[in-house]
């Protein structure tokens, strides 16, 4: 067969133009030449009698010559067709291992370019295929089983996902940890299969990602979450026993301050018979009694604002406003202060808690504005830097120096003294926990002697 297709490929005969017809006509001319020559030599070696010459141009000996001529076109002209059917088929046949050897180039590319680890196994779960994301995870094992090149197992793994996937062809995922996997490490196995028309598995397609970050950040992360439940637990705590304590001493403390204010006040009634000094005592018991009772009122107001739910709602912060500023005049008519505010101020919260919130800025703003000739409060909103909607309550009173405003809401931190502005030293502690509980911060600017601005937001 080699020595044909030797002489088919030296005839050409799988070519079409005249070199291949010539080469053809040829080849042909010379079986004739030998058939003439040969059946020349058996006439002459079985009859003899004659010279060899004699035979081979004798015509009568060859009698049959048309029919062989006839047999060699026809073979010639069948061996033609054939060898280029055949060697037609051999193209088609190296176009297309062309194409498949493009196409598996192209794959190769492909998966190599993917940032993910892939390999491919056969039914048997040989590994066929790694992209070099694989190699570098796991080693180079082509050629060999995976559970035996990762697992160093002898049989596939109880609950391989690539033997489910090849169940039910679904995809189907696993994760390893550093005792099991072939990295060392967290590694998240995801497998899948390719069928046949015919529902066989082909091939299986793993893909290896490493999670040992992620885990260790859900490590973490749950070990963050637990110290914070511990101390969100312990902070609850501290404030229920907080909270019992203030209520403890607000009531506990009204019996023996009653009968000190009402002895004082029964003093007071003694006045004339008591020297100066007398009655500058009695003067300081009496006004201590009734700056305690206020202190006392102020730790029950923060005990409720911690104690009291949030109900949240949209509602207009002016008319609550214009209502305490009314009641403010009242209370202290001898301060002439004018009060500005917009028509309109909505915002999201709870009215109550706001309520205070207000109550104490505005008295804040009042009090402090006793000493200059014409005092202004306003109430009002801006757009910070960060795009939120902050509140804002300005005077022009005494202010306070900005470098000790970390001071300014810290319970019983006053920038003042008693004497120059009464106060508990509360408000403003109470303010930034109702402010807090709603999400929101709050901050106070000001400059001495050029009033104060005191910012709140509300984050929806």
């Amino acid at each position: 067969m080699d020595v044909m297709r030797r002489m088919a490929r030296w005839a050409k005969l799988s070519e079409p133009g005249f070199v291949s017809f010539f080469f053809q006509v040829l080849l042909g001319a010379v079986i004739v030449l030998v058939f003439w020559v040969v059946d020349g030599l058996l006439d002459y070696l079985l009859f003899g009698g004659k010279p060899l010459s004699e035979y081979l141009l004798a015509s009568d000996s060859h009698e049959d010559f048309a029919l062989v001529l006839f047999l060699v076109c026809g073979l010639l002209l069948y061996s033609r067709r054939a060898h280029r059917n055949e060697a037609a088929l051999e193209r088609a046949l190296q176009d297309a291992l062309e194409e498949a050897q493009k196409e598996r180039a192209k794959m190769e590319r492909i998966f190599e370019a993917l940032g993910e680890a892939v390999s491919i196994q056969d039914p048997e779960l040989k590994v066929l295929y790694q992209n070099p994301a694989h190699q570098r995870m796991t080693g180079t094992h082509a050629g060999r089983y995976c559970y035996e090149a990762y697992r160093k197992e002898s049989e596939a793994c109880a609950g391989c996902h690539i033997l489910a996937s090849f169940e039910d062809g679904k995809v189907h995922r696993a994760e390893l940890g550093p005792e099991a996997s072939a990295t060392g490490g967290y590694v998240e196995l995801i497998g899948s299969s390719l069928k046949g028309s015919d529902g066989k598995p082909l091939f299986g397609i793993e893909i290896v990602r490493d999670i040992t970050a992620r885990k260790l950040a859900e490590q973490e992360t749950a070990a963050l979450n637990a110290a914070l439940t511990h101390q969100a637990a312990e902070l609850q705590q501290a404030n229920q026993e907080l909270e019992a304590f203030c209520h403890a001493i607000s009531h506990d403390m009204r019996a023996p301050l009653t009968r000190v204010y009402s002895s004082a006040q029964e003093l007071r009634g003694y006045r004339e018979q008591l020297d100066e000094n007398g009655r500058f005592f009695v003067d300081l018991v009496h006004d201590g009694c009734i700056q305690m009772e206020a202190l006392l009122d102020s730790l029950m107001v923060l005990c409720r604002v911690t104690e009291v739910e949030i109900s949240c709602t949209t509602f207009d912060l002016v008319p609550a406003a214009l209502e305490i500023a009314a009641q403010l005049r009242q209370d202290y008519p001898d301060r002439p202060v004018s009060f500005r505010a917009p028509e309109h101020l909505t915002v999201h919260g709870d009215p109550q808690l706001l309520r205070v919130v207000l109550e104490n800025l505005l008295s804040n703003a009042w009090k402090y504005s006793t000493k200059v000739e014409a005092p202004v409060v306003e109430l009002g909103s801006q757009t910070t830097e960060q795009g939120e909607t902050a509140i804002f309550i300005r005077d022009n009173g005494a202010g306070f120096d900005s470098t000790r405003a970390g001071q300014l809401f810290q319970p019983f931190k006053r920038l003042h003294t008693y004497r120059e502005f009464p106060g508990t030293g509360l408000g403003l502690a109470t303010v930034r926990r109702i402010v807090r509980r709603h999400n929101g911060r709050v901050w106070g600017e000001g400059e001495p002697g050029r009033g104060a601005t005191f910012y709140f937001t509300l984050p929806r």
